[in-house]
C-alpha cells in the first residue's frame, strides 16, 4: 500500500497528531536531501511542539504578525499559513481535509484555507492554542477564513484591520491598533512587555534579514550556487526570524553558497542553461518539480512568487517608537505577499527587478484557481515583460493546495511544451 496513504490514515484516525506528522515530513526531507540544501524547518516544528513543556504560550498566527513581540513575551507563534505547505505533500490527507471542510464551512474558500480549517476541524492538531492573532491579507477567502478559524481555535483572539491602500494614513491606523495588540499579549501572558527582551529579538531579526539578503544576492552568480527550494523561506521568516535557530539555518545556506561558488558547482547536473522567474504561486504540491526543471532543462529557479529578496531592517533598534513603526509597515506591506492585492506598479517593479538583477530568461505565471482577484493584472504583467525583455510568459492555472486540480504530470507536460517550443525552440 502507498506509504502516503498509510500515513494519511494514521493521521485521520488520530494515531498521529498533525504537528507530529508535519515534523516527520520535515525530518524525512532533511534526511533525503543528499547534499542538496533545502530549507529545513525541523527546528521550528520542534520549538512549537515543546512550547508548553518549556513554559511558553502557543499563539496561532495568520498573516505577517510581528514575531519579535511574540518571542519577547515568551510566546511561540504557530504559523497557520505555513502549516499547509507540509500537509500538501500528502495528496491523500490534503484532499480529505478539503472535502471535510466543504461539508461544514463556506465552500467558496480557496483550498489552501480549507486545509487550514480542515486540520482544525479534525481536532487532532497536537498543539493547544493559548491565543489567536491575524493580520489578514487583502483576499476575500483569507478574510473569511480567519473568522472561521477563530471559532474553531476557541482561544482569545485579536485581529488587525489592514487597509488595502498603503499610505501614511493607513500606517497611522495600524499603529493605533498596535498598542491594543501589545495590551492583548500582555493580558494573555500576564506580564508586561520587556524592552530588553524585545531588543534582543529585534537584533536577531535584523541579523536574519541581513543573512537572507546576502544569500539572495549570491543567487545572481552564474552558475547559481543554490537549488530552487526557496519557497519555504517565505513563511519560515515570518514565523522564525527572531531566533538563534533561524540564524544557524541562514548561515549554513550562506556557507554552502560560497563553497559552491568557489567550485563552480551547479544544482543542474548538465550545467545551468536557464534562469526561471516563477511568479505568483509556489509549487507547494510538488517540490520535486524544481529538481526536474534543473535536471531536464538546466533551469534553476532564481526567484519564486514575489519572494523575500530583501526584508525591511530595524534601522534604529534602540528607538522603541521607530521599531514599532517598522513592525506596522511590515504588516501593511507584507499583507500583499506574492502580489495579492498589490498595485500594478508594485507587481511590475517586482518582476522587472528579478529579471534585471537575477538575469531571468524564463517566465512562468502559476495562477492559482483560488486567487482570481489578481488575474486582472495578468495581461498587463505578461505584455510588459515581453515588451521590455522579449520573454514570453507561460500562463498556467493550478491550485497549489489540491493535486487533484492539476497533477504533477499535467504540470510537467505544460512546462515541457513551453520549454521545448517557446524557450528552446525545438
Amino acid at each position: 500500500m502507498d506509504k502516503m496513504k498509510i500515513a494519511a490514515d494514521l493521521v485521520r484516525s488520530g494515531e498521529i497528531t498533525y504537528i507530529d506528522y508535519v515534523s516527520e515530513i520535515s525530518a524525512a526531507e532533511m534526511d533525503i536531501s543528499e547534499g542538496r540544501f533545502r530549507p529545513w524547518d525541523v527546528s521550528y516544528w520542534k520549538t512549537v511542539r515543546r512550547a508548553h513543556s518549556d513554559g511558553k504560550k502557543v499563539v496561532f498566527v495568520s498573516g505577517p504578525v510581528p514575531p519579535e513581540v511574540l518571542y519577547a513575551m515568551d510566546c511561540i507563534p504557530f504559523y497557520v499559513d505555513f502549516f499547509p505547505s507540509r500537509l500538501l505533500q500528502n495528496a491523500y490527507l490534503s484532499s480529505w481535509l478539503i472535502g471535510e471542510t466543504e461539508k461544514k464551512v463556506n465552500p467558496d474558500l480557496c483550498r489552501l484555507n480549507k486545509i487550514q480549517i480542515g486540520s482544525l476541524l479534525a481536532g487532532n492538531m497536537g498543539v493547544i492554542p493559548d491565543a489567536y492573532i491575524s493580520a489578514p491579507i487583502p483576499c476575500d477567502s483569507a478574510r473569511t477564513a480567519y473568522f472561521s478559524m477563530e471559532r474553531l481555535i476557541k482561544a482569545p483572539s485579536f485581529h488587525f484591520d489592514i487597509p488595502i491602500c498603503r499610505n501614511s494614513r493607513s500606517l497611522d491606523y495600524i499603529e493605533v491598533q498596535f498598542g491594543a495588540f501589545i495590551n492583548f499579549i500582555e493580558r494573555i501572558t500576564d506580564k508586561k512587555l520587556d524592552w530588553e527582551s524585545l531588543r534582543y529579538r529585534i537584533d536577531l531579526s535584523n541579523k536574519s534579514a541581513e543573512l537572507l539578503e546576502r544569500c539572495s544576492l549570491l543567487r545572481k552568480v552564474r552558475p547559481c550556487p543554490m537549488s530552487s527550494h526557496m519557497n519555504i523561506w517565505n513563511e519560515l521568516m515570518n514565523a522564525f526570524a527572531p531566533t538563534e535557530e533561524m540564524l544557524s539555518l541562514l548561515q549554513k545556506e550562506l556557507e554552502i553558497c560560497r563553497s559552491r561558488i568557489e567550485t563552480g558547482e551547479s544544482p543542474c547536473p548538465d550545467g545551468e542553461k536557464h534562469r526561471l522567474l516563477l511568479m505568483h504561486n509556489m509549487l507547494w504540491q510538488g517540490l520535486d518539480l524544481m529538481d526536474w526543471l534543473e535536471s531536464e532543462y538546466g533551469a534553476v529557479t532564481v526567484m519564486d512568487g514575489y519572494s523575500f529578496r530583501k526584508r525591511e531592517f530595524f534601522d534604529h533598534p534602540d528607538d522603541r517608537a521607530d521599531c514599532f513603526k517598522i513592525m506596522c509597515r511590515r504588516m501593511l506591506y507584507g499583507s500583499t505577499a506574492h502580489g495579492a492585492g498589490a498595485f500594478g506598479d508594485d507587481i511590475l517593479d517586482a518582476a522587472y527587478g528579478v529579471i534585471n538583477d537575477y538575469s531571468a530568461d524564463v517566465s512562468i505565471f502559476l495562477g492559482s484557481s483560488g486567487c482570481r482577484h489578481e488575474w486582472a493584472s495578468l495581461k498587463m504583467l505578461t505584455d510588459s515583460i515581453f515588451d521590455k525583455f522579449g520573454i514570453p510568459t507561460l500562463i498556467f492555472v493550478i491550485d497549489n493546495a489540491d493535486m487533484n486540480y492539476k497533477s504533477d504530470g499535467e504540470i510537467k507536460s505544460a512546462i515541457s511544451q513551453y520549454m521545448d517550443t517557446v524557450i528552446n525552440k525545438n
